[in-house]
């Protein structure tokens, strides 16, 4: 992940980095051991048409100033798979690829990005093509994701 620091603040250290990778390692196996997500339940369909007239907007952006300008595969795949969560399902590489209108191998890229980060969790794989499998989110980054949409679209009344 790369994060921009100010010049005026330090950088942070190897041992604070290494403590935050090891905190998301193990929320993520906290997670992992749980039969169900921790948001999904109740509250996530409240969030679905705030995500989807979310999504459907940049779908729009990119129509009108191009898909080029405002490129960001690795959120418009995220968004994607978090609204396929909401659905209960996953969805392929392809589905993906050509939902958002990217090539194939960027979608890969990204997706093993975000495999190495554990924001996918364990998926159903076809034994013949790894373009087959279906992708899901991890419980952390179902639970990241509800965060966002909480913070991003709900109103505090």
């Amino acid at each position: 992940m790369t994060v921009h620091i100010p010049p005026d603040r330090h950088m942070p250290s190897q041992e604070a980095v290494d403590l935050v990778v090891a905190l998301q390692r193990c929320l993520t196996n906290f997670h992992a051991r749980q039969e169900e997500p921790a948001i999904l339940d109740g509250e996530g369909s409240d969030q679905r048409p705030a995500l989807a007239r979310y999504v459907e907007a940049r779908r729009m952006r990119s129509m009108l100033f191009g898909h080029d300008l405002f490129a960001d595969p690795a959120w418009d795949i995220l968004l994607l798979l978090y609204q396929a969560e909401l659905e209960g399902g996953g969805l392929t590489l392809e589905q993906m690829s050509e939902t958002l209108r990217l090539s194939l191998s960027v979608v890969v890229g990204q997706v093993g990005v975000m495999e190495r980060r554990g924001l996918l969790a364990e998926h159903r794989s076809s034994p013949s093509s790894r373009r087959r499998r279906a992708i899901r989110l991890s419980p952390l980054a179902v639970d990241a994701m509800a965060s966002w949409v909480s913070l991003a679209f709900e109103s505090g009344d």
